[in-house]
């Protein structure tokens, strides 16, 4: 168990903190590229108390880390840092069961990171020079220490003085993680400037891949009520005679073990959010309706984009406001309520 104290800086002029640093006696540890994912529960309790649950991978290695909430909300962050190293080919073990736990990818901080280090005494101390693509560079003043040889307090007053050592710098202090600052970037990316009225999801991310499933086997039985050997577009653009099919999609559905409950989570998280939402599929009605009545996940508000149609043409057709939706249509409905949750923690 280790005590993790921090702070962290816009950095400008990198090369002039190098020097200072190795005129303290730092060594240059590493220069590497790392990415950080950070999950957070659905209610995004993480987020607000700023606990870290992080996977960082780097070349082949990745290190689970899990920091409690932070003792304060601006400057200094100490927290007991919690580590475990594991191979790469074990990252989606961890990520299975992190969601069977309920807790979900919020967002991945990429960064080329620069690593200075200097142990004394019972502390490690290390300088972290970052640049993150798109957003800019930082460093980071990073104080670790065992948490039976230091208590939280001293390891605050020796972070200072470490800092103080940079003072001629100015350096302007960044008083929020990056995973705060990276989901911030994305906000802004999502809505461009936007105000907001609606949300428009493409659900066939999901949709698709369960119709398909059903058309290969029940084909035959479904070719029968059409009187050919029907294709699967044919298929999936029918609405009308698909009503006569209903009795096998519901026993389809009646046996189906679901992949994942991704879907679920994103309307859980819709819940979260007070835009109008509005669903796109161009799966046919007739299999919609008992896929969402199969998962009680109520049925509104979808919208069916025909084969010889697009989106933005459909969404005319039915008076909906370009100008002023959001659109998420990520085929992976993990990376969309990661996105979700991005929007969640912007707005409220």
């Amino acid at each position: 168990m280790k005590i993790e104290t921090e702070e962290k800086y816009y950095c400008m002029e990198p090369e002039r903190l190098i020097n200072i640093a190795e005129k303290l006696g730092f060594k240059k540890k590493k220069e590497i590229v790392e990415s950080d994912e950070y999950f957070t529960d659905i209610n995004s309790n993480f987020i607000k108390n700023r606990t870290c649950l992080r996977i960082r991978k780097n070349d082949n290695n990745m290190e689970i880390t899990y920091k409690g909430k932070s003792d304060t909300l601006l400057g200094q962050y100490c927290k007991l840092e919690n580590n475990i190293s594991s191979d790469v080919d074990k990252y989606d073990n961890f990520i299975s069961l992190f969601s069977s736990l309920g807790y979900y990818s919020y967002v991945l901080v990429m960064k080329k990171r620069i690593v200075y280090e200097l142990a004394k005494d019972h502390y490690k101390y290390s300088i972290m020079i970052d640049t993150l693509p798109e957003i800019g560079g930082f460093v980071e003043f990073e104080l670790l220490s065992d948490q039976s040889s230091t208590t939280k307090k001293e390891a605050k007053i020796e972070l200072s003085n470490f800092v103080l050592s940079f003072k001629d710098l100015n350096l302007q202090e960044a008083t929020e993680p990056y995973r705060d600052i990276v989901a911030k970037h994305i906000y802004k990316k999502i809505t461009q400037g936007k105000t907001v009225l609606n949300i428009c999801l493409d659900l066939d991310g999901e949709l698709l891949k369960y119709l398909k499933d059903f058309y290969k086997k029940y084909k035959n039985e479904i070719s029968e009520y059409f009187g050919h050997n029907i294709s699967f577009n044919e298929y999936k653009n029918n609405i009308d005679v698909n009503s006569k099919v209903s009795r096998l999609i519901n026993d389809y559905l009646e046996n189906l073990i679901f992949t994942s409950n991704d879907l679920l989570i994103t309307m859980e998280l819709l819940k979260q959010i007070s835009y109008n939402k509005i669903f796109l599929t161009k799966v046919n009605e007739t299999f919609v309706k008992c896929f969402f009545e199969k998962l009680n996940i109520e049925y509104e508000n979808v919208i069916y984009i025909s084969s010889k149609d697009n989106i933005n043409n459909t969404l005319k057709k039915n008076n909906i406001d370009i100008e002023n939706t959001i659109f998420i249509n990520d085929k992976d409905f993990k990376v969309n309520n990661s996105t979700l949750l991005v929007i969640i923690n912007q707005v409220i």
